[in-house]
């Protein structure tokens, strides 16, 4: 065993001199200094021990660690958040992110909540093929350390894409319903969901209960000249093809084609 050394006066150093770095991996706290010091140089790590599945470092100065929270470290060739002992960083899930939507417009949203301390990484989908191993899934992750974390982050916003609309989630929380707000299941599995309007699509344009209903419109007889005689099937409210019926058709055909750009 091995006593001293020049680290300095160690008891001027304090929580914002310290950083955490691969909570649950296998590296060596040689392997994590090592990496560190590449950043900030070897002399400016003063203390470094595994502690609760980490490898916990304290630097010599409160901006080099700020500095590895913010670029994180390359270990083995993989990189690594580094998180910050002061203020506990939450883990946040964004899923149903296609893979075309970019990390900096995903970066852009979440700064309204708080202050992002890693990098966002897409989530592997679980292939147990070997030949499948690098599928990742459409959802991301992020460490931040949010404006209010005395509760949870569960927040949705919009993109448009190619004319096409899509729904974007982000949760502190356990796989959460958007819909409902129940766990245990996502909002396209939601039990409640049945005959009811898809998540996002409040306030929009719905088809009228009964033909003519809602509309104010009345049908006209020909060349325009007073109401149009009440025959069935002659452009009546009740006949097929009548303008009030068309007027449905169209309206049911807008709110299914938006249902269908919301499911992808």
């Amino acid at each position: 065993m091995v006593f001293g050394g020049g680290s300095g006066d160690l008891s001027r150093l304090t929580r914002r001199h310290g950083v955490k770095v691969g909570t649950g991996s296998l590296y060596t706290v040689e392997e994590v200094a090592l990496a560190v010091g590449e950043k900030i140089g070897h002399g400016s790590v003063k203390s470094a021990a595994r502690m609760h599945g980490a490898v916990v470092l304290f630097v010599d100065k409160v901006e080099q660690a700020n500095r590895l929270v913010e670029t994180g470290i390359s270990v083995g060739g993989r990189f690594e958040a580094v998180l910050p002992l002061t203020q506990p960083s939450t883990r946040i899930t964004l899923s149903n992110v296609p893979p075309f939507i970019s990390d900096e417009f995903l970066a852009r949203e979440l700064a309204r909540f708080g202050k992002i301390v890693s990098p966002i990484k897409r989530v592997l989908s679980g292939c147990k093929s070997p030949l499948l191993k690098h599928v990742v899934s459409h959802r991301r992750q992020v460490y931040m350390i949010l404006n209010n974390r005395a509760e949870e982050l569960n927040v949705r916003f919009h993109v448009k894409v190619e004319e096409f609309d899509y729904m974007l989630y982000a949760s502190s929380s356990v796989m959460k319903c958007f819909g409902c707000g129940e766990e245990g299941h996502l909002v396209r599995a939601c039990p409640g969901r049945a005959g009811s309007v898809p998540v996002g699509s409040e306030g929009r344009e719905t088809a009228p209960d009964r033909p003519g209903a809602g509309t104010g419109s009345v049908p006209v007889g020909p060349g325009g000249r007073g109401p149009a005689p009440d025959r069935p099937g002659a452009g009546s409210p009740g006949g097929p093809g009548g303008p009030l019926r068309q007027d449905q058709r169209r309206v049911s055909g807008e709110v299914d084609r938006r249902r269908q750009v919301r499911r992808w």
